[in-house]
C-alpha cells in the first residue's frame, strides 16, 4: 500500500473512483477518459494504481476491494493457466 490522505488525491482520481461506485458502462468510462484528457487503454492501469494506494481506499473503500478481488482472481487464474510461466521463458 501506498500511504496517503484523501486529500492526496487529484480531482481526475476522485472522478475515477467516483464513476466506478455506479458500475459504469463501457460508454460513460469512455466520456470520462475523453472529458479527463485520459486515453481510454490507460484507464485500467491507472484505476489498478489507485487500488494500491490508502488515499483511494479511504476515499472509496468498496471499490478498491472490488478492484483488489478483481486483479486477485485474475492472477490466480493465470497461475492455474500456467500464462505466467510463459511470461518467463
Amino acid at each position: 500500500m501506498v500511504p496517503g490522505t484523501v486529500n492526496e488525491l487529484s480531482e481526475h482520481d476522485r472522478l475515477i473512483l467516483d464513476i466506478e461506485k455506479t458500475s459504469p458502462s463501457h460508454i460513460e468510462r469512455e466520456s470520462l477518459c475523453e472529458r479527463i484528457g485520459l486515453p481510454i487503454g490507460r484507464y485500467s492501469g491507472v484505476l489498478e494504481g489507485l487500488a494500491d494506494t490508502d488515499a483511494a481506499y479511504g476515499y472509496a473503500p468498496f471499490v478498491v476491494e472490488r478492484v483488489r478481488r478483481l486483479r486477485s482472481e485474475r492472477f490466480a487464474f493465470e497461475r492455474r493457466q500456467r500464462r505466467w510461466q510463459r511470461l518467463l521463458h
